[in-house]
């Protein structure tokens, strides 16, 4: 069974995001430079907690993974971003995906807005 953070990013993939220039697992690179010109998809783990008692024990986990998105400066005029997050939200949805909260945007130095989503499955 693939980690949390896999699945979300082979799900990301699999909805073929065209605003999406990079998806990175648990951190962004050090290495990496603040790049405004790309919109970052960032995947972080936040629960794997065992799940679904019977018999004295549990079935299985739940595995929550928190979406960060850091949009680049210069969107394209007829992008809205708000209408992404829902496709997005509703793309996981479709998979399985509960969304637990969506939280607010903040501007970051160097970047757009970020949005914050937490999923569990």
């Amino acid at each position: 069974m693939l980690l949390p953070v896999s699945q979300v990013a082979s799900l990301v993939n699999a909805l073929n995001l065209t605003w999406v220039d990079k998806v990175y697992l648990n951190a962004i690179p050090n290495e990496e430079p603040d790049n405004t010109d790309l919109t970052v998809m960032l995947l972080q783990e936040t629960d794997s907690s065992p799940a679904y008692p019977a018999n004295n024990t549990f079935k299985g986990l739940a595995m929550g993974v928190e979406i960060q998105i850091f949009y680049k400066v210069d969107l394209a005029d007829d992008f809205n971003p708000l209408e992404a997050e829902i496709a997005l939200m509703k793309g996981f949805k479709a998979a399985g995906w509960l969304i637990v909260s969506s939280q607010h945007h903040t501007t970051w130095p160097g970047y757009q807005p970020s949005s914050q989503n937490n999923l569990c499955n």
